[in-house]
């Protein structure tokens, strides 16, 4: 407790803390609503899906892009940068809106700036804290905020259901407008840190670093073929998010609010896996926990079109969570534990583009092929398609190379490279 006692009377730290429960708060509901409004416009699946399609084709490419940026520029900056202009589109959507001339094309440049600005902040906030906290409280304070977020993501699409369906989006947008915008204010108050070095050599280019990474997949081929099944669940992933709002609304007869607790059921399930895995040991059979936990994922999917009524859906997207993020924590160990320091970045960059790439696409396209066969059947298509690929997956001898020890794999990458 005294730990936290120190974290809080760090007036810096205090506003970091406040800024990122506002850019949590920010995230959960900017789709929500805008989802809300796209389809309320239009009823149109393929539309969902093309607004879904621009948000996260904007946010893949900051996320794989900006990352050499960061510390190239002030922190502080970054995050009044990323806090303001979300707070300043929300307030353009709100008088377009309450003013009577919100048009559908509009919503695409909103979404677009939404979708850049958004993904800036939690790296840079992370970056941020390294310089105004000790050493010894980096743990907790990471903790703290890393739980404040996980607070949002799981509340959030609830809360702005329950608002949402009782008040309609005027008043989701006034607290995003207000939350964005005081955070953006309290942010300039911060001291600004000093992570730019003006004499810094100049760094090889991204598309170098990238290639670098690229050759580490050579000498693992499984780490290859474990994003190749990523991008194949994230294309299903992809597809599948933005056809919730109607799938809640019109197969399962439920109400906005409904369909927020059906999203943070699957932040649910994430939370309750996470807290179980930090109890119990590694898995000696990381092959069968990471491809069963990928497997259950797609049964839930498959299963999840035919749910009779909403609570039903609800718990199969629990277990969607639980299985997601028993799967991510894994992988992530798996990478860290094997990808040398000094080409990390590199490494994560090219896992980014092979793990997030299929997600636009699934978007785009799940919404038109939506429009035609009905969302209960493209679910199972999804489920069918992803399990197909991991059928594949258990019968493939690459995948045994997550059980090995690490010093085989250096053994066998020192032989693979000489």
């Amino acid at each position: 407790m005294n730990v936290y006692r120190q974290l809080l009377r760090n007036p810096s730290y205090v506003v970091v803390w406040i800024a990122q429960a506002a850019s949590g708060l920010g995230s959960t509901f900017a789709l929500f609503l805008i989802s809300w409004l796209m389809y309320d416009m239009t009823g149109s699946t393929a539309a969902m899906g093309s607004i879904w399609m621009v948000f996260m084709i904007a946010s893949f490419c900051t996320n794989l892009i900006a990352g050499p940026f960061i510390d190239r520029m002030p922190h502080k900056f970054l995050m009044i940068i990323s806090e303001s202009t979300r707070a300043l589109t929300f307030l353009y959507l709100l008088l377009m809106y309450t003013g009577g001339n919100l048009a559908v094309w509009q919503l695409f440049p909103i979404v677009l700036v939404i979708g850049i600005a958004q993904p800036l902040f939690r790296p840079v906030s992370m970056a941020y804290v390294v310089h105004i906290v000790k050493k010894g409280l980096l743990t907790k304070a990471n903790s703290l905020l890393e739980g404040t977020m996980q607070l949002m993501m799981l509340t959030g699409p609830a809360l702005g259901g329950f608002v949402l369906s009782f008040a309609g989006p005027a008043p989701v947008l006034i607290v995003l407008i207000t939350a964005l915008g005081l955070s953006a204010l309290l942010l300039t108050t911060v001291p600004r840190t000093g992570n730019v070095d003006t004499n810094a050599e100049v760094r090889s280019s991204w598309f170098k670093d990238f290639r670098e990474g690229l050759q580490f997949f050579k000498l693992y081929p499984v780490l290859f073929w474990i994003g190749m099944l990523l991008l194949i669940t994230n294309f299903g992933s992809g597809a599948l998010q933005p056809l919730l709002l109607p799938f809640v609304l019109d197969y399962l007869d439920g109400s906005e609010f409904q369909y927020g607790l059906l999203m943070s059921s699957f932040s649910a399930g994430m939370v309750v896996a996470s807290a179980i895995t930090g109890t119990i040991d590694r898995p000696k059979n990381l092959r069968r926990v990471m491809l069963g936990s990928l497997t259950v994922s797609s049964v839930m999917i498959l299963l999840l079109g035919w749910s009779p009524v909403f609570w039903v859906a609800a718990i199969i997207t629990i277990i969607n969570g639980m299985a997601a993020m028993i799967f991510t924590i894994n992988n992530t160990t798996f990478y860290q534990e094997r990808v040398p320091e000094h080409v990390r970045g590199r490494v994560f960059a090219v896992r980014t583009l092979m793990a997030q790439g299929g997600i636009p696409l699934g978007a785009g396209i799940g919404g038109v092929i939506a429009e035609g066969t009905g969302i209960p059947l493209l679910f199972s298509l999804i489920g069918l398609i992803t399990l197909i690929a991991l059928i594949i997956a258990w019968r493939s001898s690459v995948f045994y190379q997550l059980n090995e020890s690490m010093q085989a794999e250096k053994d066998a990458a020192a032989t693979k490279d000489a």
